[in-house]
């Protein structure tokens, strides 16, 4: 497909991660979501805090939106698309109607994998970059500092706001998430959160508490708390556009329906 060409998507939201520094755009997010016919899609780039409201949807959302392909030197990965953020319609949100995911599962399920085995497998064959799949057991949460800072380059483009923007400047939560899990063929796996939902969890704690250290252990119970033996986890995953750097996955998003009663006696 010519990489000019235009295509009208509609999905569902199903991730929104937080905000990365570019040198260039100053900060962009990676959202992903699931087309009507049941397949994950990468839009990006997506200066998401620079969209006027009635332009910035939410995770589950249904949108309609026209995106191309990106650059092949930028990101030739096979689910990424360049969104034309003028372009978006809303046409709904799926509520979790008082805990139950039903509505949403219905578009999340059609595309589950065995595993994250088979993703690193479709990964390797196919240059697949996003994928969904049940954890075979959790192994728990992991809180790391994170001592690496942004470079000046990225710290200057977070200074450059436009003097009359009124959003926050984006800030970089000094520590790491990550969650342990054992997949359908007994490897076992680290990855790292970075589901926006977690970073701004540890923001509000950390200023209701006061002190980042016990705001990044209600991060941890809250991880604790979706991947607990009652539910039923499901992992968002993705990976780099660095082509040498499309082994490592990150967890972009996760849904935690309560198991069925069936389910809890397996």
């Amino acid at each position: 497909m010519p990489p000019t060409q235009r295509t009208r998507i509609r999905l569902l939201v199903t991730v929104k991660a937080y905000p990365s520094v570019s040198t260039k755009y100053n900060e962009l997010v990676c959202c992903a979501g699931i087309t009507e016919n049941r397949q994950w899609v990468r839009l990006y780039p997506v200066p998401y805090r620079d969209l006027p409201g009635h332009k910035q949807f939410q995770k589950y959302d249904i949108i309609e939106i026209d995106a191309e392909r990106r650059e092949p030197h930028k990101d030739n990965r096979p689910e990424s698309w360049r969104p034309l953020l003028d372009t978006v319609k809303f046409v709904g949100h799926i509520e979790t109607n008082k805990g139950n995911w039903d509505a949403r599962l219905q578009w999340i399920k059609p595309t589950l994998l065995r595993g994250f085995a088979e993703l690193l497998e479709k990964q390797a064959s196919e240059d697949k970059s996003l994928g969904a799949f049940r954890p075979n057991k959790i192994l728990g949460v992991q809180v790391v500092k994170n001592a690496r800072n942004w470079t000046d380059a990225k710290v200057n483009a977070i200074n450059q706001q436009d003097f009359f923007s009124a959003k926050e400047p984006l800030e970089k939560v000094p520590y790491r998430f990550r969650l342990g899990f054992e997949d359908e063929n007994g490897g076992e796996h680290w990855l790292s959160v970075i589901d926006w939902e977690f970073f701004q969890l540890w923001r509000k704690e950390r200023d209701r508490l006061g002190n980042g250290e016990k705001a990044a252990e209600r991060v941890r119970q809250k991880l604790e708390q979706v991947s607990a033996a009652d539910k039923d986890l499901i992992l968002f995953c993705g990976n780099l556009a660095n082509p040498a750097m499309r082994k490592s996955f990150m967890i972009l998003g996760c849904c935690w329906p309560k198991k069925s009663a069936q389910q809890t006696l397996l």
